[in-house]
This record gives C-alpha cells, structure tokens and sequence, in this order.
C-alpha cells in the first residue's frame, strides 16, 4: 500500500503522482523554451526585419527625390545649380549625401553658403546665399564694384553691364571683402530696398547727403529724405509706385521728406480721367 504521505509524491489535480515525473515534464518545458526564444534567435529575426526595410526603402519610389526646391538664387539659374547637386532626381533620399552637394555648390564664385534639407520622402530644399556684383562706384578715374551684400568686389571689368546699379556721392572703402562704408544705417537702407520689386527698376543711388538721399527709378526721381523711418518709407514708395501703374500715369518725381503726406509730380499730359480711377 502506497504512502499517500510519502515527500515522493504529491496530489496533482485530485491525483497522486510522483514529485520526479513533475520536475522531469517542467524541466523538459524550459529546454524547450529555451532553444525557440534564444537571444541568437531573437537577434536573427531583428537583423531580418531590418535588412527589409532597408531594400524595400532603397528600391521603393516612394523614396527617390523627385522635386527640388531651390531658393535664394538671382543670378545662377536653378538648372545651373541641380548640376552642381549631381542631379538628384531619382536617387534615393535616405542615401543623397547632403554635405558632399553642399561642398559641391560652395565652389561656385557667386555663392557664399548652401544649405540643403531633406524633406521626406522625396522633396530637396536648396537655400544659396549669393554675393554678386550688383553696384559700382566710379572714383577717381577708378571703378569700385559692390557686391548685393554692400561688400567691396575685386574690380573685373568684364563684370561691368548695363544692369548695375550707380552708387554716387558715398566715400567707398577700398578693401576688398569689407563692407564700403562704415554708415550701418546706409547699409540697412541697401539691404531693405533690395527686398522690394521696385528695386529692379533702380538705376542710381545719391548718397552724398545722409540727410537727403536720392533715388533714381527709370525716369523717377524719389527724394527719399533722411535714412529715419527706412521700412515706413521703403512701404510708402511701394504703395505710391503701385497706385501710378494702375492708373497709368507718368510721374516724374516723388517726394517722400514731408512724413504720411509724399509730394507726387505729374506730367501735366496725365492729367485726365486716369486720375479719377
């Protein structure tokens, strides 16, 4: 007769079995365990799941560049610049090298800097900084080119065209690479003015006297006053400019040095109902 109290066996759900065949059927379960979950196998499974994610993203086309977005440009074209970025169009996003592009660009003479970000998942954003002639200063039988950064240039004659803009009357420095004058507010005041679309218009600059510079638009003659005020003003002349094209008027010079209250010249031959509109 078995020994109900014997520490060899145990009751298991309302059955005596033996406490050895227990242990052997457990020991067995974690052997089991043991080899289906290693860390080995684990480790496969993640080195799997990550080398198809890295195909499926390198051939889907989801991921190739498809539009480039380049800003910041006024002299090089956007095609001119896609060249230098190797022609990106098509390549995958994830594996365009950004910094090698960047250098790329930077060896063009008119560019200053490059910055360029990845828009997922298929978008290039180029921002260029330009320094480029776009003023000269005639001076003492010499001429100063100055660059849309308001920095002296290297004098080069073949940059010399019709399309730049005559700076007269100010003492312009001679070093190359500083800025031509030591005046902050003048330089403020080239700077806004190159944001407005009355610039491309510009023909001359005056500033001979801080007090009353002097701007030549085509056949416009703008006094624009002292340098106070210079984004009021700046916004002033746009309005102005805009309400002579849309009522086709000829004006032949603005006065901005009276406060909220221009001076505008009409040709008398404007005089009609175009006034009136």
């Amino acid at each position: 007769m078995k020994n109900t109290n014997d520490d060899r066996y145990l009751k298991k759900n309302g059955k005596t079995v033996k406490k050895n065949y227990v242990a052997r059927k457990n020991s067995l379960k974690k052997d089991t365990d043991k080899k289906l979950f290693s860390k080995g196998f684990v480790f496969l499974l993640i080195i799997l799941a990550l080398a198809t994610i890295t195909i499926c993203a390198y051939f889907h086309p989801y991921m190739q560049i498809s539009d480039i977005y380049v800003t910041g440009n006024n002299t090089i074209s956007d095609s001119e610049i896609i060249e230098y970025l190797s022609n990106p169009i098509g390549k995958n996003i994830l594996f365009y090298k950004v910094n090698d592009s960047e250098e790329n660009l930077k060896k063009l003479d008119k560019i200053d800097d490059v910055e360029i970000k990845k828009v997922f998942p298929n978008i290039l954003s180029v921002k260029v900084d330009e320094n480029y002639p776009l003023f000269y200063q005639e001076n003492e039988n010499e001429i100063f080119f100055i660059s849309n950064k308001c920095k002296v240039l290297k004098a080069d004659i073949k940059d010399y065209d019709q399309s730049l803009i005559k700076i007269s009357g100010a003492k312009t420095k001679k070093t190359i690479g500083q800025n031509f004058t030591s005046s902050k507010a003048t330089i403020d005041f080239i700077n806004e003015i190159q944001k407005y679309p009355y610039f491309k218009d510009l023909k001359e600059l005056n500033l001979e006297n801080k007090t009353d510079i002097g701007i030549m638009l085509r056949d416009i003659d703008v006094n624009f006053g002292d340098l106070n005020n210079i984004n009021f003003k700046l916004k002033l002349l746009d309005h102005i400019l805009s309400e002579i094209k849309n009522k086709d008027i000829k004006v032949s010079s603005i006065d901005l040095n009276n406060g909220k209250n221009p001076i505008v010249k009409v040709y008398s031959k404007s005089f009609n109902e175009n006034l009136n509109k």
